[in-house]
């Protein structure tokens, strides 16, 4: 089994264990809940100068987290670091649990992994060095899911599957005058043969179920490219769960995804 090769769909910010988000700063029609609505459209932004801004959660029990993400943001634009905290004493004392992140300057989804720390008293921190507006539309924590193994022959890279739709434009006469391109970012597939019944019951069950509804990510190799990590939707039906000769699974999972930047 692999561990730089897995999935996130457990976002702790939408979790029924949440007793209170309290936010620092919210700018009108930039609510906090905008970067957890699972959306891509709608964004958190707070005040408009260079400061620390906190979301701070607080949960009716100890929630176990190993990854921080930020997706569809400006960080690199405005200038600044995030990180992520926990503490056991209502924050009388905290300790960081990542060191503080800087991103790409292309604004890329962003996912830092770290070793499981569980804790009641979780709080996400941009420290923005200008008051350029900041935003940011998807922000996610919680424990990932390691993939069965990597990724096997014939897999589709996502930033190497790019469907977009293109459109030649002509003159009457037949003539090329241009292109029109219309982005429907990347397809690839998520599949494995041989996979244990034990482990398709234990952890793929539960993300299936989150998968036919809301996005999460997927990194297909995050040691070697973790700039290749996409925010994903499965793609139409997923496939039946079928018992291959050795009474084993083979598992697939189709799967639209955004690409962070021009990749090609």
């Amino acid at each position: 089994m692999t561990t730089n090769c897995f999935v996130c769909y457990d976002n702790l910010l939408t979790s029924p264990l949440v007793v209170s988000v309290v936010v620092t700063s919210e700018r009108a029609g930039y609510s906090v809940q905008n970067c957890y609505d699972w959306n891509t459209t709608t964004y958190w932004s707070p005040a408009s100068a260079a400061a620390d801004y906190s979301i701070r959660v607080e949960f009716s029990e100890d929630v176990t987290v190993d990854y921080l993400a930020i997706f569809k943001h400006n960080l690199a634009t405005v200038g600044g670091v995030f990180f992520i905290e926990y503490s056991h004493n209502n924050w009388v004392t905290y300790t960081l649990a990542t060191p503080l992140l800087t991103v790409d300057s292309d604004n890329e989804l962003n996912i830092d992994t770290f070793e499981p720390i569980s804790a009641k008293y979780w709080q996400v921190t941009f420290r923005l060095t200008s008051a350029t507006p900041f935003y940011v539309g998807v922000v996610m924590f919680g424990q990932k899911l390691p993939l069965y193994r990597g990724m096997v022959s014939g897999f589709t890279v996502p930033r190497h599957g790019r469907k977009n739709e293109i459109i030649n434009q002509k003159t009457e006469g037949g003539q090329f005058v241009g292109r029109v391109k219309t982005s429907q970012g990347a397809r690839t597939s998520i599949n494995f043969k041989h996979v244990t019944q034990s482990w398709v019951r234990a952890n793929w069950e539960a993300f299936v179920r989150h998968a036919e509804l809301l996005p999460f990510l997927f990194s297909w190799n995050h040691d070697t490219y973790p700039q290749d990590a996409v925010y994903c939707v499965s793609d139409g039906e997923i496939p039946h769960i079928s018992i291959n000769d050795n009474h084993h699974h083979d598992i697939n999972l189709p799967v639209q995804c955004l690409l962070s930047g021009d990749t090609l």
